[in-house]
C-alpha cells in the first residue's frame, strides 16, 4: 500500500468482503464501523473485526475452507474505491482484540488480512447509482420478519424449500469454537436463504441503484461496482436481468457473488449464483438469495450527519491519576483499557459515567463534561461532590488509580462552532468550567485571528478553579477575566461581582460576538436574557444546563417516567420497570431475558422487538430510524404497562 492507499482504508467506514466456500460458491458481506472499520497493524496486515450478529456466520465459514478473499473499501462522497487481496485468516487472540474498543459490542473474532495486491479504482458508479445522498435522503429500515414472512409463503407456494446451511461447514465453524462463541443459529436464521427473489425482497429490489459484485478473473477474486439501474426479474424471481455494464470486463459465464444495495437503505439484498452474458443482457440466476437486515451500513453512519464515534456502548477505562481541584472537586485522567484509539472528541463534550459494580445496587449513571485531553490517548473529567449519596461521592470516595469506570460515547450539542475570525466569550461559574477548558485550548491554538474573553466567576479565590491551568494560554487578544461574587481580603480579582450581561458588555459588543455559558440554571438563565436584551443574536448565545447534566434525553426521559409492569411475552414474564432499571433492553438483560443486541446506539437495530400490547417510548431516535409497531429496545422505554414480543 503506498500512503494514499493506507490513508483511504484508514479512514473507510464501509467496506465489502468477498470470499468462497469450499464448492466454490462466491458471497459478498457488507462491514461498517466508526471511526473506520478496519485497522492496520505495524506489518501492513488489515485487521477486520467480526461481531456478534445474525449468526449465519457465512464469511467465517468461507474462510475457514478458502484463505483468499477480496475487499472493496468506499469513502462518503469520493468516486473511487480501494480494491484489496489478501489471504485472511481467523484470530480470536486477546492480543489482537485489543486493537478495538473494550465497549459493549467488542468483536468476537477478528480477520487479520495479508495483503498480496492493493488498487486504487477511479469510478463513475457512485454517481450514477445517486448513491451519496444527504442524511434527507435516509429511508427508514424495513419490517424485515414481514417481509420474510411472504417471501416464505411465495416459495412454499411453489415448492420450493428454504436453502439451509451447509453441515460441513457448520462442522467446521464447531471445530473452530466459533459456535462456542457466536452461539447457534435460530430457524429464523437458518431459514431465512430462500433460491429466489420473493414479493417480500422485490420491494428492497425495487429501489436498487448500486451492485457489489465479486467473480473468478484470472484465478483471483475480482470485485466491482456495477450501477445500470434496478434488476428486471423473471416471473419467479428467479432470474434477473440487466443491462450488461459497459465498463466492467465480463467472461461469457461464471459463478457470482453481490450485494444489491440502494441509497439511503440500511437493508441489503444479498445472493449468489450464476451469469450469462450477450450483447446486451447480463442475466443471473440466483442460487441463493438473502434479506441482509444489515449492521454495517447503520455502523458506518453514512448519509447520516453525525459525529464519528471511536466505540459503541459503555468503554472500560482506568483511572490512572487523581487530582484535587478545590474545595470538593477532583479531576479523574482515565486511559481506555484497550489498544484501540480514543478517537475525536468536541470542544465542550460529555461523557456519561458509571462503576462496574456500583455500590448503591442501581446502575447509576451520570455525565460529566471531558475537562481536557493530557495526552493523545486519555481524557479527563472534573466532579464536584455533591453530598447526596450519588455517583459524585461514589467517584470521590470509592475510586482510586487503578480502578476501573465505564464510559460512555462523547455526546452533546455544546460544543465550540464559532465562524473564523468571530469574536468568543466562554463565561462560566464554578464546575460550570469544565466544558470551557476544551473549548479555550481549542481557540488558543487557532491563533492571534480572533478576540476570545475567558470569563470565570466564583466565590473566591480558594473556589477558582483551574485558575493556574489556564494562564499560559493569556495573551494579547485571548483574555482572562475573573469574577468573586466575596473576594477574600487579599483577592484581587478582575471584577469583584458576580458575572452579569452589563459586565460582558464592557469587554465586547454583544451583537458581535459569540457566547458559550455554563454554570448554574439561574446564571445562565439571566444571562441570556440581559444579553439579548443588549443586542447579542440569541442564536449566538449557547449554554450547557451543569446541574441538569444527566446524560441527553434518553437518560432525562428516563428519570421522568413512573414505574409500570413489562411483560416479556415469550418469556412468559411479567416485571417491574422503574427508572433505575433503564432501557427496556437494560431490563431484559438484568432478568435474564433472550434479547437479541449489538450496538447499543440504535443503529443497527438488532434488538428490535414487536410490541404486542402497550406503548413505549424513544426519547433519542428520529422518526426514521424506526420501524411502526416495534420497540428498539436499547432506546425504547416504558410508556406504561407494555408487552413486548420477547
Amino acid at each position: 500500500m503506498d500512503q494514499d492507499q493506507r490513508d483511504f482504508i484508514a479512514g473507510s467506514p464501509l467496506l465489502f468482503i468477498a470470499s468462497r466456500n469450499a464448492a466454490g460458491h462466491l458471497d459478498v458481506s457488507p462491514r461498517g464501523g466508526q471511526p473506520s472499520v478496519l485497522r492496520i497493524d505495524a506489518e501492513g496486515r488489515l485487521l477486520l473485526p467480526d461481531f456478534k450478529g445474525n449468526r449465519r456466520l457465512d464469511t467465517l465459514g468461507n474462510v475457514l475452507a478458502d484463505p483468499e478473499v477480496a475487499i472493496l473499501a468506499l469513502r462518503e462522497g469520493q468516486d473511487r474505491f480501494v480494491r484489496v487481496n489478501a489471504r485472511a485468516e481467523i484470530s480470536t487472540d486477546p492480543r489482537v482484540l485489543r486493537a478495538f474498543p473494550a465497549d459493549e459490542t467488542p468483536p468476537l473474532s477478528v480477520l487479520v488480512l495479508a495483503p498480496n495486491l492493493v488498487e486504487t479504482v477511479e469510478t463513475e458508479a457512485f454517481r450514477r447509482a445517486g448513491f451519496w445522498i444527504g442524511p434527507e435522503g435516509r429511508k427508514p429500515p424495513i419490517d424485515a420478519l414481514a417481509l420474510l414472512t411472504q417471501d416464505r409463503a411465495h416459495f412454499d407456494a411453489l415448492g420450493l424449500s428454504p436453502v439451509i446451511k451447509d453441515a460441513a461447514e457448520e462442522q467446521g465453524l464447531t471445530r473452530a469454537g466459533l459456535r462456542d462463541s457466536y452461539g447457534t443459529s435460530g430457524p429464523i436464521v437458518r431459514e431465512k436463504v430462500a433460491r429466489g427473489v420473493g414479493p417480500g425482497s422485490q420491494q428492497l429490489l425495487a429501489d436498487v441503484r448500486l451492485l457489489i459484485t465479486a467473480r473468478m478473473m484470472d484465478g483471483r477474486l475480482r470485485m466491482d461496482l456495477i450501477a445500470e439501474g434496478s434488476p428486471a426479474l423473471s416471473e419467479h424471481g428467479t432470474v434477473l436481468h440487466l443491462p450488461r455494464p459497459s465498463d466492467i470486463p465480463l467472461a461469457p459465464e461464471g459463478d457470482i457473488g453481490l450485494l444489491a444495495a440502494a441509497p439511503g437503505r440500511t437493508d441489503l439484498l444479498r445472493l449468489n449464483g450464476t451469469y450469462r452474458t450477450s450483447n446486451r443482457d447480463f442475466v443471473l440466476s440466483p442460487r441463493e438469495v438473502y434479506l441482509h437486515c444489515t449492521a454495517s451500513f447503520s455502523r458506518a453512519r453514512i448519509w447520516q450527519q453525525a459525529v464519528p464515534q471511536s466505540w459503541s456502548g459503555r468503554r472500560r477505562f482506568l483511572c490512572t491519576a487523581i487530582t484535587d481541584e478545590g474545595p470538593a472537586v477532583k479531576s479523574f485522567t482515565l486511559r481506555p483499557d484497550d489498544e484501540a484509539g480514543l478517537g475525536p472528541i468536541l470542544p465542550g463534550q460529555y461523557v456519561s459515567v458509571s462503576l462496574p459494580a456500583d455500590p448503591s445496587g442501581l446502575p447509576r449513571r451520570r455525565s460529566y463534561s471531558v475537562s481536557g485531553r493530557p495526552e493523545e490517548d486519555s481524557l479527563r473529567i472534573t466532579v464536584r461532590r455533591i453530598g447526596k449519596g450519588g455517583l459524585s461521592d461514589a467517584l470521590h470516595d470509592g475510586v482510586q488509580p487503578g480502578d476501573t469506570l465505564l464510559l460512555g460515547t462523547p455526546a452533546g450539542r455544546f460544543v465550540l462552532e464559532s465562524k473564523p475570525g468571530r469574536p468568543v466569550v466562554l463565561v462560566s461559574a464554578g464546575v460550570g468550567i469544565t466544558p470551557l477548558l476544551p473549548m479555550l485550548e481549542a481557540l488558543a491554538a487557532e491563533g492571534p485571528d480572533r478576540d476570545v474573553w475567558f470569563v470565570h466567576g466564583a466565590r473566591d479565590s480558594a473556589n477558582h478553579l483551574f485558575r493556574d491551568a489556564v494562564a499560559p494560554f493569556a495573551g494579547p487578544r485571548l483574555r482572562l477575566v475573573s469574577a468573586y461574587s466575596r473576594p477574600l481580603p487579599d483577592d484581587r480579582p478582575d471584577h469583584a461581582a458576580r458575572i452579569s450581561a452589563a459586565m460582558l458588555a464592557t469587554l465586547t459588543e454583544p451583537r458581535e460576538a459569540d457566547f458559550y455559558l455554563c454554570g448554574p440554571l439561574d446564571f445562565m438563565a439571566d444571562l441570556t436574557r440581559d444579553l439579548i436584551a443588549l443586542g447579542a443574536d440569541p442564536a449566538a448565545v449557547r449554554s450547557e444546563a451543569f446541574e441538569a447534566h444527566g446524560g441527553g434525553p434518553l437518560a432525562e426521559a428516563m428519570e421522568a417516567r413512573p414505574p409500570c409492569t413489562v411483560t416479556f411475552a415469550a418469556s412468559k414474564r411479567a416485571v417491574r420497570w422503574t427508572p433505575a432499571r433503564g432501557t427496556l433492553l437494560d431490563l431484559a438483560v438484568s432478568e435474564g431475558i433472550e434479547a437479541p443486541h449489538s450496538c447499543r446506539m440504535g443503529d443497527c437495530q438488532s434488538c428490535a422487538q414487536r410490541i404486542v400490547a402497550g406503548r413505549v417510548l424513544h426519547p433519542a431516535m428520529a422518526p426514521v430510524d424506526l420501524v411502526q409497531g416495534q420497540a428498539l429496545m436499547c432506546q425504547a422505554l416504558p410508556d406504561g404497562d407494555v408487552t413486548i414480543d420477547c
